[in-house]
This record gives C-alpha cells, structure tokens and sequence, in this order.
C-alpha cells in the first residue's frame, strides 16, 4: 500500500500538480519562496519606503566674477515639496535636518504646494524651520507649475496668477519672511562684492519673461539663476548667467530598468535629473536638476529624494 504524505491524509494532493512540485522538489520551493518575498518587496518599497528615503546632497560651485569675500558661502535648494500631497512630518523633518548645516541662503525652486486648499495649511507647517534658522541672507523663492494651478491644461493660463489659491500663497509667503521672485533679481552683497540671484516666474502659465528677469544684469557679474521647469533654459542661454538651479522633473520618480523613466512632464526628457554644461560665447554655464524633496505620486523607484547644498568657489 502506498504510503500517503501526512499532510495530504485524504489523498488530494494527487490532483494538485504545482504542489506536488514544490514538495518533492526543494530547489523549486525556494525559488517560489523567495520570488514571493521579493515581489512583495518590489510592491512595499517604492510605495512606502522609498518616498521617504531622502538624502542631503553636497556640491561644490565654482562661479566666474565672484569676490573671495563669497568663499565657502553655503546656499541650501530646496524644490517640489508638493505640500498637502507629500507627508507634512516627513517634509519638516527633512527640512530642520538640512537647516542645521547653517546656510548662508535658503532657495526654493517652486511647487511648494500640490494646489489643494489644505495645502496652504501644511506649507505653513513645513517651512515653520525657517523661522528658528534664520539664514543670514534670508530665503528667496519662485513659483511651480503646481502652485498656480492643478495638473490641467485648461488652468495653464496666465489668469492662474489670480486663482484664490495661488493669492493665498503670495500673502502666506510674505507672511513668513519669504521673497517670491516674478522674473526679478536681488543682489548679496558681501565685503565690498555681490552675487546676483535671479528668479524666473513659471513657463507653463506663460508668466516667464526673461527680458524683465535679467534687465540691468551684467556680463560681469556672479549670476545663479533659479527656475523650476529645465525646459526654459534654452530660452536663457544667451543670458548672463553661469548657474541654474532647477526641479519639477523629480528625477522621473520611477525608473524601471530598461525602459527608464515612466512619466517626465517636460519636453527635455534628457534633462531629467544631475548636471548639464552648456559651452556658450560667456563661456560655461551648468544647470541642476533636482530629483525634489516632495512627490506628487507617493511612488520612488531608483531616484532618492533631495535636498542639496552647494558651497561656493571663486573661480
């Protein structure tokens, strides 16, 4: 009489192939056994991980023209929080960690909220470091795509500037010591030199002027310009600037092997995420893109979320 497996007592497993496989093969039941951990790793990891797995980036910025009084001067770039959609505690905790490395200047480079009426509350709980830091050059910012407007096009006007909102954010910011930039420029000066910051208004409602941005700025001058969306660089590269400081992409959020990034809401996917050099007749100029520090999609696959301060150099 054959022998039945103590854990079949009436005999079914005769008819469940699969399982008769993993029991008298070994090397099979590991294999399933772990893919099984492994997908369900794949599944937990980018969703509730990975989006919160940031890191403080550190670079180095040689600039042309400036004074060696601006020698080791720290900027701090902060881009695309996406408050209201990214958690509240983990945006602020990102941001009082990177605020104890004591930078000179704070800049923002839009999406500060994920347009939602909350969103203003929840910005106002983030950025509340600021306050306690008091960078000695305070901070400047400029505006997203995301803080005039939804993900519509019908919105990408324009008009968006006047969206209850978006009104609600200037007067927040200005409540919280935070100079917006709409295509202007502020000068720092420090020891008898000066860097000039100047901060574009968004492309995608048609607010960017880059002719009223950098009137007055001279070829002479240390000049980081700050934008959200990589896409108006071409559009500035006849402009007296040597850095850009940029988000928006956030890096692709997901690159899948392969295939790279599964979504890029811009027309120079190229320009995706690190550091581009342009040769112009002003000589070199570089442009950062951020991978941000916020997420519209709570997803992360292959890009960590950043926060990043650069030291300067005088070249």
């Amino acid at each position: 009489m054959r022998k039945r497996s103590p854990f079949d007592p009436n005999g079914s497993m005769k008819k469940r192939t699969f399982e008769r496989l993993l029991m008298n093969h070994h090397w099979l039941h590991h294999v399933v056994h772990h893919t099984g951990y492994w997908g369900l790793a794949c599944l937990i990891w980018p969703r509730f991980v990975a989006p919160y797995r940031w890191e403080l980036t550190r670079y180095e910025m040689g600039l042309r023209h400036l004074g060696s009084p601006f020698a080791g001067y720290k900027i701090l770039h902060v881009t695309d929080l996406h408050a209201g959609k990214a958690k509240t505690s983990y945006l602020r905790g990102a941001l009082e960690t990177a605020l104890r490395e004591r930078p000179d200047l704070v800049v923002i480079t839009g999406d500060l909220i994920h347009y939602r009426k909350h969103s203003l509350q929840e910005v106002e709980r983030v950025l509340e470091p600021l306050k306690e830091a008091r960078p000695r050059d305070g901070v400047l910012g400029i505006f997203g795509n995301h803080d005039y407007h939804e993900y519509s096009w019908r919105n990408n006007g324009p008009r968006s500037a006047k969206r209850a909102i978006h009104q609600r954010l200037r007067k927040l910011m200005a409540r919280l010591n935070i100079r917006m930039l709409h295509n202007e420029q502020v000068k720092i000066e420090r020891g008898g030199s000066a860097l000039t910051i100047v901060g574009m208004d968004e492309l995608w409602p048609r607010l960017f002027d880059a002719e009223k941005a950098f009137a007055g700025v001279g070829e002479g001058e240390a000049v980081i310009c700050l934008q959200h969306n990589p896409d108006g660089c071409e559009q500035l590269l006849d402009k007296p600037w040597q850095w850009m400081l940029t988000g928006h992409s956030h890096g692709g959020q997901v690159l899948l092997p392969v295939l790279g990034a599964m979504y890029v809401p811009m027309e120079k996917r190229e320009w995706l995420s690190g550091f581009f050099d342009f040769g112009t007749a002003q000589g070199r100029k570089t442009m950062f893109v951020s991978n941000g520090i916020g997420h519209s999609v709570p997803l992360r696959m292959r890009v960590r979320p950043e926060i990043t301060l650069f030291t300067l150099k005088p070249l």
